[in-house]
């Protein structure tokens, strides 16, 4: 079959046919050995590289090739620049393959590259150059503030990529949903989430991250890390001094503020007075030295920012500048114990005995014998002194109370029972002096009842009165 004749066939096919049909007829015709035709290849390139774009040629005989860029502009005649774009380099061109490259690829070099090749009947093919363009680092955007109490609105945007990038809001490992809006921007897309969550003092500083995930990033992804800003008002702390303050002391305050924005200003006074003049305030400390009474007072630390004020107070009470002492009881001493028994009243019995010289009786008192008791021991005053103390009083360090010692009220209990004691001896005594004085008066009556007898007895009998006469002894 002749070339003529196939044009002229193909003609009356593409008269008749469909497109597909004529399709199928041409590349059966190919099949002779004199055909030529030539192949494309797409191309997928991220934005700012290199793409390499080739035409693969079939039996090429020497024709003309041609490759058209998108917007149908020739670029290279038989390998010969025709657009003059430095871009486009011509790097291959052989009977076999034809291939050219384009670098720092953009979207706007996106489309179908031809690849014509003009013998007796024109042949092409369209290499389709995609360009990825991947996400940057998505940003974030408070559109609303996050205040105690309230909400915070975040908005993550990725402004550009294509295709659109997926984001994702992320806390504590933890998804948190947004409401995702997208934008076409010709070629290129702009994506963004949004999320609303309500806050707390404890929230502020907490970590969230916004994930971008693209086609072009492989697996990987762009992620951009927000701390969250949660603005309160201040609290105000003094940090009081450690013991109580007495004169001539230092004293120094601290006082501790916290706040979101951090209250720069921190003002110190004092209530119903002015601060002393060796006060010495420097940012949140307040110094006073050599202090006395005439400080005592109640100081106010105040602080203030866009979302409030607070304030803590000190009250100052300086003691006197009194020593304390405190006195040790003494040690008590091993004495030896003084044993005596009580004094029992003893009342002379009377008894009679006959004179060896004299058959008389002779009166005689004998002792009676005494009876075992319990004996009572006694220490021997020791004189104590009572040494005055003073101790702290655990309501007011300031106050001193005096306080004595336990041991002069067992001194005091010796003595009043040596005193009782003695009282009672007086009156044993006493009451045994009266008896004994009671029994000799009715001894002496006796005996002279009995000395009566006799001189009556003598004088019957007889006997000189003066043999009578005789001593008795009591």
């Amino acid at each position: 079959m002749t070339p003529v004749r196939s044009d002229l066939l193909c003609c009356l096919l593409t008269a008749r046919l469909s497109l597909a049909l004529c399709s199928l007829v041409l590349v059966l015709l190919c099949i002779a050995p004199r055909c030529q035709a030539v192949q494309a290849e797409n191309v997928t390139v991220l934005e700012g590289g290199m793409a390499q774009i080739s035409c693969r040629l079939q039996n090429y005989d020497g024709s003309i090739v041609v490759i058209q860029n998108p917007r149908r502009q020739t670029l290279f005649f038989n390998g010969t620049r025709a657009l003059k774009d430095d871009r486009f380099q011509m790097v291959l061109f052989t009977p076999q393959l034809v291939r050219i490259t384009l670098t720092n690829v953009s979207v706007s070099d996106e489309g179908g590259y031809f690849c014509q090749l003009y013998t007796d009947a024109t042949h092409h093919q369209v290499a389709t150059l995609s360009v990825l363009v991947p996400p940057e680092t998505p940003t974030v955007d408070v559109k609303q503030e996050a205040v105690e109490g309230g909400e915070a609105e975040l908005t993550c945007v990725s402004p550009r990529s294509k295709p659109a990038a997926t984001l994702r809001w992320i806390r504590n490992g933890r998804e948190i949903p947004g409401v995702v809006s997208q934008q076409d921007n010709g070629k290129t897309f702009s994506v963004s989430s949004t999320i609303r969550i309500p806050v707390e003092r404890k929230d502020n500083g907490a970590a969230l991250s916004c994930e971008a995930f693209h086609p072009a990033l492989s697996g990987q992804k762009r992620v951009r890390h927000y701390r969250l800003d949660v603005y309160f008002a201040p609290t105000v702390r003094i940090v009081p001094p450690s013991g109580i303050l007495r004169e001539g002391d230092s004293l120094s305050l601290t006082c501790s503020v916290t706040g979101n924005p951090l209250p720069r200003n921190i003002q110190w006074s004092k209530i119903n007075d002015t601060l002393p003049e060796r006060a010495d305030i420097s940012g949140p400390n307040l110094q006073i030295a050599r202090l006395s009474q005439s400080h005592n007072g109640t100081y106010l630390c105040q602080a203030q920012n866009n979302y409030g004020r607070a304030a803590d107070h000190y009250t100052l009470l300086v003691y006197d500048n009194v020593s304390v002492t405190t006195t040790v009881p003494p040690t008590p001493t091993t004495t030896q114990p003084i044993i005596s028994y009580p004094a029992t009243p003893t009342f002379l019995t009377p008894s009679f005995i006959l004179d060896p010289e004299d058959n008389v009786s002779v009166t005689t008192t004998v002792p009676p014998t005494p009876t075992t008791t319990q004996p009572i021991i006694s220490y021997p005053a020791t004189p104590t002194f009572l040494t005055p103390s003073f101790i702290l009083d655990p309501e007011d360090p300031g106050a001193v109370v005096e306080t004595h010692s336990a041991v002069p009220y067992a001194v005091i209990g010796g003595v009043l029972a040596f005193l009782v004691f003695t009282v009672i001896c007086v009156l044993i005594v006493t009451i045994w002096c009266s008896v004994r004085q009671k029994g000799s008066y009715l001894t002496h009556e006796a005996s002279g009842l009995d000395e009566h007898g006799e001189v009556q007895e003598a004088f019957l009998n007889g006997n000189d009165a003066s043999q009578g006469k005789k001593e008795y002894l009591l």
